[in-house]
């Protein structure tokens, strides 16, 4: 009965309030927000689906953006695969962005941005405890015309991709091809041939087939 009591007693609190009345109203608009809405779905089921197929896509989108800890996590594995390959090999652009990453790391010039569907990170001009006059003048903030080349990664589905292609051919050393013409710096998958290439070469250990008439000729 007191439970009953309590509840007609917050009713009528909420009749007599004008906060009860506006939160009345305001659930009798999402009531009839969520009418229209089913209402639009059934008649119109194709685009109820694309929109709720696109909010889905977003929110994986959303759910799979990489943190800050992430790429600083890639960045220290980046230079741990780095190492494992001799000077001599390892490619030098890889080795420069790695190295440039890992020097902004120990600055604490790393910046994180969350963008709902993707993140980035980009490099700050002094380190986040600097207290000097350049670094808490907003009138000396870098403009946003140097954005780009501020500009150090983008996370987006689970992964840093301008690391990702910078790691790409790691164990190439393209200035190793720097005196070659520009037609052979760069070979096609259909040019490399690896296939035959390895048929060729497993076929020199088969033993020679010789028929008959070269037999007779050998003998003879």
């Amino acid at each position: 009965m007191a439970a009953v009591g309590a509840g007609r007693g917050l009713r009528e609190w909420m009749a007599r309030t004008g906060i009860g009345r506006w939160c009345r109203a305001l659930g009798r608009d999402y009531a009839a927000a969520l009418r229209e809405t089913a209402e639009g779905a059934r008649r119109r089921p194709a685009a109820a689906l694309a929109a709720a197929a696109a909010l889905s896509a977003a929110a994986a989108c959303g759910a799979s953006v990489p943190s800050a800890e992430s790429f600083e996590a890639a960045a220290v594995e980046a230079a741990a695969t780095l190492l494992l390959l001799s000077p001599g090999t390892r490619s030098p652009g890889a080795e420069r962005h790695v190295q440039r990453l890992l020097r902004r790391r120990e600055a604490e010039r790393l910046r994180y941005r969350h963008l709902l569907l993707l993140a980035v990170v980009y490099e700050a001009p002094r380190g986040a405890g600097a207290q000097l006059y350049g670094s808490r003048c907003p009138y000396l903030r870098p403009r946003w015309r140097e954005a780009p080349a501020r500009l150090l990664d983008v996370g987006f589905g689970g992964r840093w991709w301008l690391l990702r292609r910078r790691l790409r051919d790691c164990d190439v050393n393209e200035e190793e091809f720097a005196a070659l013409p520009p037609p052979l710096r760069r070979l096609e998958p259909r040019q490399l041939r690896s296939q035959r290439n390895e048929r060729l070469f497993m076929a020199k250990f088969e033993p020679a087939a010789l028929s008959d008439e070269e037999v007779d000729e050998e003998e003879a």
